[in-house]
């Protein structure tokens, strides 16, 4: 029975990752690598970059700016349960803390 629940489980995760893919709009293509991901970035472009970078769940994005750099920030829960933040510079696509 316990089996059966992990294969459920894992069963789940594969599915929610490749229905988050139907919402993006049809000049952005879903890509398996961070080279794929077109700049500057958007907010669902971010969010597949978060996906391929972290392998985590996105749960939201956020486009904020401070001191004049606009970026997204990025809630990303990890199959170990914990969420972390990530933000990615709009422009370059670059992570930073």
């Amino acid at each position: 029975m316990k089996d059966i629940r992990y294969l459920f489980i894992i069963l789940m995760m594969t599915l929610s990752t490749a229905v988050s893919a139907n919402h993006l709009p049809d000049d952005i293509e879903p890509g398996d690598v961070v080279n794929d991901i077109q700049l500057p970035l958007t907010k669902k472009s971010a969010a597949e970059l978060a996906h391929i970078e972290t392998g985590g769940k996105v749960m939201s994005i956020e486009q904020k700016q401070k001191h004049g750099q606009v970026y997204f920030s990025a809630k990303v829960l990890h199959d170990n349960g914990k969420v972390k933040i990530y933000r990615y510079d709009r422009n370059s696509g670059q992570s930073f803390q």
